[in-house]
């Protein structure tokens, strides 16, 4: 089947690869826009001091624009080019030029924010009413204005810039430790063979149905964490001390508000999830409980906590095959949203196989003006009929964001897993619908589709929850001055793990470690999002399934980056300032662990 296997990009038909030239027609093209970018930023930096004026004002806004606008066309032109052959010297030399490019406009463009915010407010909101030219300006100078009260002066700007590789290098250095110097040691695979543990191995082997070969993957990995635990302690307390400098030298409350000022959210989302899902742990612990009877196990362990509780023979599937499950079962999301799925997937926007020296993974990327595109590496594989899916709903945003203009384009990461999340659960449904419980085997797919969708649940929703609790009590001992030692930090891990998995579950020591090994604890607070945009999802799409409108969901989605996002997710009929959506999802697993209870009985 073709997908299964690497092809080279010649051999691939060129409907499945992404038309670059709807972008530019050559790169003659791209080097004509790059030529143009300097002197654009030396036109903005001339308006340095002189926003005060009010046709300077609205010359340099429009002018920013232009310049954002043909920055991130070249320079997201370069960075697809070498996704698709990251071995290819000419797609590294564009993309190192569009970098650097980058970075050169960035310190032109500086002086921005700071001459901005030290405007005053009412002239700033009555230029921007005045001029039409503005009139798409409106929610970016409310942000401006808003930020006032942490930005520093252009000084002050300045030397917390020159500082930002200091205090972003414990990121760095975890990331060099984590991906090149730190091995995970060797372990004894299923036939047998003594083989060096990597994260993509670890991934595989956690869902083995061999309990020898699951346990000693991940006391091996963790292990391997634990050697090296006081300077990976070291690194970590370094960025929380980062976080907290940084929230206090701009006038923050504490380093939580910080995280979320920009988003405008309010502290309530974030505790109010941590409080709604603890509530929930005793319907957690059920289907824990579900699993270790499941498996047959005396005492369930966090490594029994990934194999999948049914089995099923994998099913293959063509890309077309694929795409027909796709269209066809996201049919709740109405005419128009299908129309425009249709046309995404009609050629030339998705790069569809695996070749050599392409990116791997999946993700969704656009071009304003031009169309999104999809990136993909299809194998085959149920996965990828959901990838399909899921990276389809961030497509679709983004078509819909551009609608915006330019400046109000970009939807913010608290939202950005909402649309993709919402096709992959209507997606689960429609397959769930089409499975015969009458018969043994119809039963057995239907619990294991709802196996998968609960595993996601519990990735997303219980176990980042956790994560986002560790950050928060973590902050919160550094900003008291408490130590944030190897062992604190064990302590406070161990304490969480205990509460989230509850009785059925042993601990293993090692398990103690586990945070160590969390890239996203080097970015403060983002974990939460995964948590509350599954949540948000999980409540929207249950509401069209049942019947209810798709209109205010596509409000949402044409709404890009024009308000905040609170109030954008309102527009789908979900108010996370409220644990409803939270409970409401929570209630969802409970009945899918009913449910899968049911069935396997």
């Amino acid at each position: 089947m073709q997908g299964t296997q690497k092809m080279n990009r010649e051999e691939i038909q060129e409907e499945y690869k992404w038309r670059m030239e709807d972008i530019y027609p050559d790169t003659a093209a791209w080097e004509r826009d790059f030529a143009s970018l300097q002197p654009i930023g030396d036109q903005v930096a001339a308006y340095a001091g002189r926003l005060g004026e009010e046709d300077a004002l609205v010359s340099c806004l429009l002018l920013d624009e232009k310049l954002s606008m043909t920055l991130e066309k070249v320079y997201g032109y370069a960075r697809m080019l070498q996704d698709l052959d990251n071995a290819s010297p000419t797609a590294q030399s564009m993309q190192e030029r569009a970098m650097t490019l980058l970075f050169q406009i960035q310190e032109k463009t500086a002086f921005l924010l700071p001459e901005l915010t030290s405007l005053d407010p009412a002239w700033l909101r009555d230029v921007v009413k005045r001029r039409s030219e503005l009139q798409d300006f409106h929610h970016m100078i409310d942000n401006v204005i808003r930020s006032r009260a942490h930005v520093l002066s252009s000084r002050e700007e300045q030397i917390l810039a020159m500082a930002s590789p200091a205090l972003e290098s414990m990121d760095n250095a975890f990331s060099m430790l984590d991906s090149v110097d730190l091995g995970r040691g060797e372990v004894t695979d299923e036939s047998g063979n003594r083989v060096m543990l990597t994260d993509g191995l670890f991934a595989r082997m956690r869902e083995s149905r061999d309990r020898r070969v699951r346990e000693e993957a991940f006391e091996a990995l963790h292990g391997a964490f634990q050697k090296m635990g006081n300077t990976i302690a070291a690194l970590y307390s370094g960025q929380v001390k980062a976080d907290v400098f940084s929230a206090r030298v701009r006038g923050y409350a504490d380093s939580l508000d910080a995280a979320l000022f920009a988003d405008a959210l309010p502290r309530s989302i974030y505790t109010g999830l941590i409080q709604t899902v603890r509530s929930a742990l005793p319907v957690y612990y059920r289907y824990l409980e579900l699993r270790r009877r499941l498996l047959g196990v005396d005492q369930l362990h966090i490594y029994d906590c990934y194999v999948p509780v049914v089995e099923m023979p994998e099913v293959e599937y063509t890309y077309e095959e694929a795409k027909g499950a796709v269209l066809t079962f996201l049919t709740p999301l109405g005419e128009g949203y299908i129309r425009d799925l249709k046309e995404l997937l009609s050629g030339g926007k998705v790069d569809v196989y695996e070749t050599p020296g392409k990116t791997t993974g999946a993700y969704a990327t656009d071009v304003y003006g031009v169309h999104p595109y999809m990136l993909l590496n299809f194998a085959g594989q149920l996965g990828d009929v959901f990838t399909l899916a899921h990276e389809a709903g961030h497509c679709l945003h983004t078509q819909y964001s551009n609608t915006q203009p330019y400046v109000n384009k970009d939807y913010p990461i608290f939202l950005a897993e909402i649309a993709s999340t919402v096709n992959e659960n209507i997606l689960m449904r429609g397959m769930m619908s089409r499975c015969d419980v009458s018969t043994e085997e119809g039963r057995k797919e239907k619990a294991f589709l709802i196996n998968r969708y609960l595993e996601e649940f519990r990735g997303t929703v219980f176990r980042q929850t956790m994560f986002a609790e560790f950050e928060l009590e973590v902050h919160r001992m550094a900003e008291a001055g408490e130590p944030l030692t190897a062992e604190t930090l064990c302590h406070v891990y161990r304490q969480l793990l205990e509460v989230y998995f509850g009785p059925s579950v042993a601990i293993d020591d090692y398990m103690n470690w586990e945070w160590a090994r969390i890239p996203h604890f080097y970015r403060a607070f983002y974990v939460f999002k995964y948590a509350t945009g599954f949540s948000a999802a999980a409540a929207i799409s249950r509401r069209i399934l049942d019947g209810g409108e798709v209109g205010p969901y596509l409000d949402f989605l044409h709404a890009g980056g024009s308000d905040y996002p609170a109030n954008t997710l309102k527009r789908a009929g979900v108010d996370m300032s409220t644990p409803a959506p939270v409970e409401e999802a929570l209630r969802e697993f409970a009945d899918l662990v009913d449910d899968m209870e049911r069935l396997l009985q």
